[in-house]
């Protein structure tokens, strides 16, 4: 379905190569000279990258008039995508439910199953990374404003998000909230970050407590407009996949209901990695509530997803410029004992942790800070162990 590396985006930020020598060179640095070059390398690996997070490209002719609808021509990869997805999954979608009536022909299961495989493989990880960024920044310009509710309103359901809900839990809640329980319903403060069946409450509280916590936190906030929308939003969820399962039951299945369950399950896996390694001595403080990861391949399948240090402490930055910013600030990060990887993403971490895989976190684990790097892995390990205990309430 690709059409290779010719059609991928280059990343549009150059910045950090030579940014780490002067800074670990100069006098009284907190960091490490040699770790810390190791780490910029990393950081200048995410800004070489060609583009992945589409899978095809429209003609070249077509980029520049493309770009003129965006309110940042940066982000020409997400509406890719989002072109991708419109020409592929939604006439699939559309096709499961339409051309195989329960009455007469029902959805074979085994063609259902091949739907639901192939676009959580082609589309999921990198739809949900699209309309996480297009959540955070408005995509398409002033007066082309209705563009921006087809991702959240009319594409989302098929990738198992409820319409309208994405910014209202994650925008709103979740960044508002910082991984503080007690205004962020997603936090992990309060969970044994290695314990599987504390990850499975955690899950079960979001796929089946979120919707009524979504409205709880807009009265919490007094944001009643959000309240109001939330409702609407969940009201309209209800209804639609009542009428589509009156409609076609067993393409509601695989379409709606399927996809729900499995995105729920990765959306809640990616927070908790994201956010297992929570300092108990500063527990609010965003270079010690998540950490980064360089220098890995997800990187440019997620639009930089990897630092999350830097979106936590500003959630509208963008995210091309997100390498640089990390290495312009690796004293603040330094300073704040915050925790980056090289070479490894937020699943495979999580997934370390839950298994005990320390040694694997440790060969990837960046000593960039002098502090860090005068500590042996005896220490490093008990020192990540200390960041998976819950907060008491």
């Amino acid at each position: 379905m690709g059409t290779g590396r010719g059609d991928r985006q280059p990343s549009p930020q150059r910045e950090p190569r030579g940014g780490g020598g002067s800074q670990a060179g100069d006098g009284g640095s907190l960091l490490d000279p040699a770790e810390t070059e190791k780490l910029v390398a990393a950081a200048q690996s995410d800004v070489d990258a060609l583009r992945a997070e589409f899978l095809f490209a429209p003609p070249v002719r077509l980029h520049k008039p493309l770009a003129a609808l965006l309110e940042d021509s940066r982000d020409l990869p997400i509406l890719f995508l989002y072109l991708n997805v419109l020409l592929t999954t939604v006439p699939a979608a559309v096709a499961l439910f339409c051309f195989f009536p329960t009455a007469t022909r029902p959805l074979p299961h085994w063609l259902g199953a091949a739907y639901l495989v192939a676009n959580c493989v082609a589309y999921l990880g990198r739809f949900m990374l699209s309309l996480h960024y297009s959540q955070h920044r408005r995509l398409f310009r002033r007066g082309l404003g209705a563009l921006n509710f087809v991702a959240p309103v009319l594409y989302a359901p098929i990738f198992g998000v409820p319409s309208g809900m994405y910014y209202l839990h994650h925008c709103l809640m979740h960044h508002c909230g910082n991984n503080c329980a007690a205004h962020d319903a997603s936090s992990t403060e309060h969970y044994q970050r290695d314990s599987f069946p504390a990850f499975l409450l955690y899950w079960l509280r979001f796929a089946v407590g979120g919707w009524v916590e979504v409205p709880a936190r807009c009265v919490q906030y007094r944001r009643w407009g959000l309240l109001a929308g939330s409702l609407v939003a969940e009201a309209a969820c209800f209804g639609a996949t009542a009428a589509a399962w009156k409609l076609n039951p067993r393409a509601t299945i695989w379409v709606l209901l399927l996809p729900y369950l499995i995105t729920s399950l990765a959306l809640m896996f990616g927070n908790w990695s994201q956010h297992i390694f929570v300092d108990p001595t500063h527990p609010h403080d965003s270079y010690r509530l998540t950490y980064n990861c360089a220098g890995v391949h997800d990187n440019r399948l997620s639009y930089n997803d990897g630092y999350h240090i830097l979106h936590h402490l500003n959630g509208r930055l963008h995210w091309s410029e997100m390498p640089g910013r990390m290495v312009a600030t690796l004293e603040q990060h330094a300073a704040h004992d915050a925790l980056c990887f090289v070479g490894i993403h937020f699943f495979q971490v999580g997934a370390a942790v839950m298994t005990g895989k320390y040694a694997y976190l440790l060969r990837h684990l960046s000593r960039y800070s002098a502090k860090l790097a005068a500590m042996d892995d005896a220490q490093l390990t008990q020192m990540l162990r200390a960041r998976l205990v819950p907060l008491n309430a």
